[in-house]
């Protein structure tokens, strides 16, 4: 193979490298960081439910007013830890979901202050107003009680998991989570492939080698590194027009955290394309001046 035949062919087998580089990272990094555990300690990082909490207070306050219930009776049996572990609750939901590819089940822990706070005031209510506390009284109790779990429970869906399920969006997403794994590793296969073709290719000087790895790594760092830089920088995930805070909070965080994480990977893959295009040079060199025979001086 001639020089120039193998100039084109490493080229061409460079940009498919560079390619796959990026794929790669972004899937290693996909697979690595949308876990369930990963999420569930982003929610708690972002006080996501002390969010979520404020976020029912203002619904049982503003409720209030028409219901005539006052908010004390629902937020008194609400508490942090109370919120926390329904947020994890619907995340563990969500990601059985994504894993197994079952249907959604978000259940919200029994709270029997909050049940007995609820059928307290409507007691007191009935005592107060004579009404007589029949079938319907009891099932407007009930009623109450289970549309207060099922409020709860979709304010701690801060992923909006049940949302996704209802639209037949997270079942497609679990259809591609499922395969993270053989794609992740095809496509670190395919890196290898393509390094293994540019050993092929330059078999005659080896060292060429390190020269496309390096200059691969480094165009596939600076693809992936700028534009990350950009969407951090300008902040443009801030944009995203979502009206419930603690929902804003858990994917602001959440893509912030991987575009942290992606460009990180691309700045680690300039160093390491850098290192091999230096020890390309140096090596190059050294071959160049092993070839000169002492007539030639």
């Amino acid at each position: 193979m001639n020089k120039i035949s193998t100039y084109l062919a490493s080229l061409i087998v460079s940009v498919f490298l560079v390619l796959s580089l990026i794929a790669s990272s972004a899937a290693l990094l996909f697979d690595m960081n949308v876990t369930r555990d990963k999420a569930m300690k982003l929610a708690e990082s972002g006080n996501i439910s002390g969010k979520v909490y404020d976020e029912l207070d203002k619904y049982y306050t503003d409720r209030g007013k028409s219901s005539g219930i006052p908010a004390s009776v629902f937020m008194e049996a609400i508490n942090q830890d109370f919120i926390n572990d329904g947020v994890r609750n619907c995340i563990s939901a969500a990601f059985n979901t994504l894993a197994n590819g079952s249907g959604l089940d978000i259940s919200i822990s029994k709270n029997e202050k909050l049940e007995n706070n609820i059928r307290e005031f409507f007691n007191n209510y009935a005592d107060k107003e004579g009404y007589n506390k029949d079938e319907k009284f009891d099932k407007k109790v009930g009623d109450t009680i289970s549309q207060t779990y099922k409020n709860i429970k979709s304010h701690c869906d801060v992923y909006k998991a049940g949302a996704l399920q209802e639209h037949k969006v997270l079942g497609k997403v679990s259809m591609i989570y499922r395969k993270r794994v053989p794609v992740t590793i095809a496509l670190i296969a395919a890196d290898i492939i393509f390094v293994a073709l540019l050993l092929i290719i330059n078999r005659k000087k080896k060292v060429t080698v390190l020269y496309w790895m390096g200059i691969s790594s480094i165009i596939a760092g600076i693809s992936g590194a700028v534009p990350s830089l950009i969407l951090l920088v300008t902040k443009f995930y801030d944009s995203f027009s979502i009206k419930q805070p603690s929902v804003f909070t858990a994917y602001t965080s959440a893509m912030y955290k991987m575009t942290e994480a992606f460009m990180a990977v691309c700045i680690a893959c300039v160093v390491i394309g850098i290192v091999l295009t230096v020890v390309y040079t140096i090596t190059y060199d050294k071959s160049k001046h092993q070839d000169v025979k002492p007539t030639d001086l």
